[in-house]
């Protein structure tokens, strides 16, 4: 999961605003204000559609020059709309805490429950553990663990987590080589590696990026009577990105632009070993808060039927729906009646009721002992509440730019751009579009301001929503050449062990090949799981 603000895969890190000079904090503002005004009177535009469109040039600005702290920036729809005439404010306000924000705020806080009890470090050392031998196979497995848990918490936190590891088996291999220590293109590989996992492994669950929220609730906002897409059927459909990219972009970065020689002694691994080792017995709250995750990714996966090729697996929520369910028709406008929201909600206050079994841990008073939870309020205090705000945000400029009717007005001046272009070209065009848009902008709020632009782009086109609305989504987490693309790319170039021009030699190619994935993927699996064609279809008209 992804908080707001750097490109491809994450937010801006919710400091970065603070870090920011004043001299770069007035120039944002400067920005933000000069074209809120140049909008408002721009030519050509209703009234309307005027004040929507200054209003989402200066949120968007502000987003991006960070001038002002991002959950602050998302509260400017909710004053200037009402203030505008654009919505009224008992409008505005249910947009910022819809499902799919509750979606976020409950799977935030399974993943804090994770983190507290170090569940997550336990399942990085296991997965790293068990691929890695070699060296080679080492920047494999980290690969993979980081892939594997960015699919549900944070990137960045995924990437923070994995660092002392990564330094660990740097400092050993370090040892191991002697003077002059370890080949430099090995800590290149292992750092980058784990920056670009953490990055997609967010593209194949809905929670586990922003952008993913963002596009779920816009889409269903601009075309209510389009299909539902639930947990299951989206990891179904994205799995597979993370599943390809990391084993392609291992041989990429290990075998072609970063070789390196691959010694078969075992220091490396034995590094991963001892950190293994020195974890101990897994205790009972980690047993417990492992149980409290698997439930809630199964519940997610099958709350609605999945299909895997011609075998359907009914989904439980048919149980709860009643007899109605068993009608096709029904049960595809209700199936999402109990959402992935519900799930995440009550898995999330169950951590606050279930008995983490510890005793005194985390140095509780002693009024705790033998009765701590596996969540207190203090450790929940800790969500990232600007991401939440970032997308109710998002969801309300979108909101505005339908009611006036300015999706339209700019999706007539791009549409033809893509029109009368092949499926797989337009899915290749946008990808490389909003992959090399989101090395420079926030990859959130970048899905906030194009979604509806590219939603009604493709309707003037003639072209079916989804064909660019998905891309541009799943895109928005592939941008791996500069350090403030993503935040786990500043992370690891924080490490200083990893120059900007070696990141952008491989961060191109490695741009290219998740394009690349992004287009074969969508030609020969998504688009006949989705039912997604070219010409519009009859919902989206």
């Amino acid at each position: 999961m992804s908080p707001p603000g750097g490109a491809g895969g994450g937010p801006v890190d919710p400091s970065v605003s603070e870090r920011s000079g004043p001299r770069a904090r007035r120039a944002g503002l400067a920005v933000g204000v000069v074209l809120f005004f140049a909008l408002l009177f721009w030519p050509g535009l209703d009234p309307l559609q005027r004040r929507v469109a200054a209003t989402t040039a200066l949120t968007a600005a502000l987003w991006l020059t960070v001038a002002v702290p991002v959950g602050a920036a998302s509260l400017l729809p909710a004053v200037l709309f009402p203030l505008l005439g654009v919505m009224s404010a008992k409008e505005v306000a249910p947009i910022y805490l819809r499902d799919l924000v509750m979606l976020f705020l409950g799977a935030f806080i399974v993943a804090l429950g994770l983190e507290r009890w170090g569940v997550h470090r336990r399942i990085a050392l296991f997965v790293v553990h068990t691929i890695g031998s070699s060296r080679r196979r080492l920047v494999l497995g980290f690969m993979a663990a980081s892939a594997f848990l960015s699919m549900w918490i944070n990137n960045t936190a995924t990437t923070l987590l994995m660092l002392p590891i990564v330094g660990a088996v740097l400092a050993r291999a370090d040892e191991e080589d002697g003077a002059g220590g370890a080949d430099p293109r090995f800590a290149w590989c292992l750092l980058l590696g784990v920056a670009y996992a953490s990055s997609v492994g967010g593209m194949g669950t809905p929670v586990g990026t922003a952008p993913n929220q963002e596009f779920l609730g816009q889409f269903a906002d601009r075309f209510p009577a389009g299909p539902k897409l639930t947990f299951g059927e989206w990891f179904v459909c994205f799995a597979p990105l993370p599943l390809l990219f990391v084993p392609l972009a291992w041989l990429l970065l290990t075998r072609v632009v970063y070789r390196f020689s691959d010694p078969r002694s075992g220091g490396a691994a034995e590094a991963v070993a001892e950190e293994r080792a020195a974890l101990g017995p897994m205790t009972t709250p980690e047993r417990r808060m492992a149980a409290v995750f698997a439930a809630t990714a199964l519940l997610w996966v099958f709350r609605a039927d999945v299909r895997l090729g011609s075998v359907v697996v009914p989904g439980w929520s048919r149980l709860l729906l009643g007899p109605e369910a068993a009608d096709a028709a029904w049960y595809a406008q209700h199936k999402n009646d109990i959402s992935d929201a519900t799930v995440a909600t009550l898995m999330a206050v169950l951590l606050f009721v279930l008995p983490s079994g510890a005793r005194g841990a985390d140095g509780a008073p002693p009024e705790e002992v033998g009765r701590r939870y596996l969540m207190d309020w203090r450790t929940a205090a800790r969500l990232p509440w600007e991401v939440l705000l970032l997308l109710g945000g998002g969801f309300c400029l979108a909101q505005g730019f339908k009611v006036s009717g300015l999706d339209a007005v700019i999706g007539g001046m791009v549409g033809p751009l893509i029109e009368g272009l092949s499926a797989w070209s337009v899915v290749a065009l946008v990808a490389l579009f909003v992959s090399l848009l989101t090395e420079v902008t926030s990859n959130t709020a970048t899905t906030a301001v194009l979604l509806p632009v590219m939603a009604a782009a493709a309707v003037q086109a003639g072209v079916d929503p989804l064909l660019v609305m998905l891309p541009a989504t799943i895109a928005a987490s592939a941008a791996f050449m500069m350090p403030v693309a993503t935040p786990p790319n500043a992370v690891v170039f924080a490490t200083r062990r990893i120059p900007v021009p070696k990141m952008a030699r491989a961060g191109v190619l490695l741009n290219l090949l998740m394009v690349g994935l992004i287009t074969l993927v969508f030609e020969f699996w998504v688009r006949d799981r989705l039912g997604i064609g070219v010409e519009v279809p009859g919902w989206a008209r």
